[in-house]
């Protein structure tokens, strides 16, 4: 009987913070406590999974090698530290020709950076298999960009482990239960500060509704894998 998958929302909720204003979620609490810090670690290795046998490094931006680091010693991997903004690279000085590397980082937001990195390394020979986060800002449309910019396929395409917000095309989860609709899924067309606006109907022809992001439960990128929202 295959094992079940741990809960980490209980830890991440904890460690991860948001402060009133602040656009940035500081990890440092989740950093500094050694059991938090594992958790994070293995909450990345249980959603990568079995990696390509091709990746031979892990590869990060020189300012973000904390999880580059933690990933490739328990993966058994070298790790490359990059200067996206150079070319420089500070540890180990050429890509053998068609090695797989795994991009990593603390947080995809826009994303530029990493389609930088993506580039140089493609560019010295290498493949980029994957990219892999701890944290997604959904609103900052990464993913989208990242995908959208690359110009060879990217066969784990972009993992990642918590992710906050909500943006366009995403779908949510609302509990309708005081309506006798129960839990209703719905895609999103236009998010404001404080509001979403779905499309209601769920037809060919979008009809708009605004809801306060306080009501949604859950969000998901392809009405399959489903997370908990966070703001």
């Amino acid at each position: 009987m295959p094992e079940e998958k741990k809960n980490y929302d209980e830890i991440f909720d904890k460690y991860i913070i948001s402060k009133p204003g602040d656009p940035y979620k500081d990890i440092t609490p989740l950093l500094s406590d050694p059991k938090a810090f594992k958790a994070a670690v293995d909450a990345m290795v249980e959603k990568l999974g079995p990696l390509d046998p091709s990746i031979k490094k892990i590869v990060c931006p020189s300012q973000d090698t904390t999880f580059a680091s933690a990933l490739a010693y328990t993966l058994g991997l070298g790790v490359c530290v990059l200067n996206p903004y150079d070319g420089f690279v500070t540890s180990g000085e050429y890509f053998q020709p068609g090695e797989g590397v795994l991009v990593v980082g603390s947080a995809l937001c826009g994303g530029s950076i990493y389609f930088s990195m993506y580039s140089l390394i493609e560019d010295m020979g290498a493949k980029v298999m994957g990219f892999a986060f701890l944290l997604e800002k959904l609103e900052h449309r990464g993913r989208n960009k990242l995908l959208d910019s690359v110009f060879t396929p990217i066969p784990m395409g972009i993992v990642t482990v918590v992710k906050f917000g909500v943006t366009i095309g995403n779908f949510v989860r609302f509990d309708c239960s005081a309506h006798g609709l129960g839990i209703r899924e719905f895609r999103v067309l236009r998010v404001m500060k404080d509001e979403i606006g779905i499309n209601w109907l769920d037809g060919p022809v979008p009809c708009e509704k605004v809801f306060p992001k306080t009501r949604i439960i859950e969000v998901s990128q392809d009405k399959v894998h489903w997370y908990k929202y966070r703001p």
